[in-house]
């Protein structure tokens, strides 16, 4: 086990004992959508801390904030296909690309949905790729999940390599530390 692992549980379990220590209440996580249960090795009593933010919160409740993301793109470009979505490190926001037409709208968008258009180019080869895929940002997105439920989208990217247009997935945990890759079929 990592050094860091080992720190990480001994943290939690830390936490969980205070949190136990200093209530006097029964809840459990799911009476409380702000706990999350953090799994131990066999032999060890998993352990309750308490997390605050929102990307936390939101996978409690089963749902990646992306989606709110991807739905407030959409309701402005309706037309619009997402080819590029990247959460940015140190605040609750996307940079989502967006092909409308032959252009490809950059834009800034915060999980509330408040978005700002930063720019457009024409990229032919995001524009030919959006048009080329059959399948959606949003359904790549659900298939990554399916596998990791526990993740939260930190990039997409569609991209053709050598023919085969692919949706490259990558997902974070909680904590935003790497959870996993994948590829995911784009047609």
């Amino acid at each position: 086990m990592s050094n860091r692992l080992i720190k990480t549980i001994a943290i939690a379990a830390t936490a969980g004992m205070l949190v136990t220590a200093c209530t006097n209440s029964d809840d459990t996580a799911a009476d409380n959508p702000g706990t999350v249960t953090t799994t131990t090795p066999a032999g060890e009593a998993p352990t309750e801390t308490t997390v605050t933010t929102a990307d936390t919160a939101d996978q409690v409740e089963g749902e990646d904030p992306v989606f709110r993301v991807i739905d407030a793109v959409m309701a402005d470009y309706p037309d619009g296909i997402i080819v590029n979505i990247d959460r940015e490190d140190d605040t609750d926001s996307y940079e989502v690309d967006v092909v409308q037409g032959e252009d490809v709208v950059n834009l800034q968008v915060d999980f509330d949905g408040t978005l700002r258009e930063e720019d457009r180019d024409g990229d032919n080869d995001d524009v030919a790729n959006a048009q080329a895929s059959t399948v959606s940002a949003t359904d790549a997105i659900k298939e990554a999940l399916e596998l990791h439920p526990t993740g939260l989208l930190d990039a997409l990217d569609l991209e053709d390599e050598n023919g085969t247009l692919l949706w490259k997935v990558q997902l974070d945990d909680a904590d935003r530390n790497d959870l996993a890759e994948l590829d995911v079929a784009a047609n």
